[in-house]
């Protein structure tokens, strides 16, 4: 039986909405290793008893900001075609991870222990993606565009895996020729022929 997580005040809209775009901007510039609540607080004009309260500790707040993260680009997409859907996906995604925010969560990731990101919060933050893809592979089975025996695993990790690499090995930005050589890949492995 694994640990429960540690039960958690709701974040009111009003404060998430002030505190999550103060942690994604010290985020960008001091990094995750250099990520501070009190410095925080006192540059972004908060209280830290209060991040402390609704989050319990630095990384928590981190996570829960790389999650949030992910929902902004899981939402709307829904083109009515596989590879819209897709392109959709892809340029969602690459917007992201292309801003120094993007990188920097992406980054902060794959660190080791030492930067207090362990196993746990890294399946949470690939599930909010894998979720969002899912939808995609869905609605394209729904429609019959879908190949028979399509792992929706492999489908994801088809579309995500080249835009990771490309950034966790790479200052230079995703372009849209390399999204669009990700899409054709991921449709002729996925689409009905």
């Amino acid at each position: 039986m694994q640990p429960s997580e540690p039960t958690r005040v709701a974040v009111p809209a009003d404060v998430r909405a002030r505190v999550m775009p103060a942690v994604l901007d010290e985020l960008t510039r001091w990094g995750v290793e250099r990520f501070s609540i009190e410095a925080l607080a006192e540059r972004h004009h908060l209280d830290a008893a209060m991040v402390y309260r609704y989050w319990g500790d630095r990384r928590q707040l981190i996570v829960d900001a790389v999650l949030s993260d992910v929902e902004t680009v899981s939402s709307g997409i829904d083109t009515g075609s596989l590879r819209g859907d897709l392109r959709a996906f892809v340029g969602k995604v690459t917007g992201r991870i292309n801003s120094e925010v993007g990188r920097t969560l992406m980054r902060a990731l794959v660190m080791d222990r030492r930067g207090g990101h362990d196993e746990a919060t890294r399946l949470r933050f690939f599930r909010a993606h894998f979720a969002a893809m899912r939808g995609v592979v869905d609605r394209a089975r729904e429609r019959g565009e879908l190949r028979d025996g399509v792992n929706t695993l492999a489908a994801v990790q088809i579309v995500l895996s080249p835009l990771y690499i490309r950034v966790l090995y790479s200052d230079v930005p995703v372009d849209d020729e390399y999204c669009a050589a990700i899409v054709d890949m991921a449709w002729h492995a996925l689409a009905r022929k």
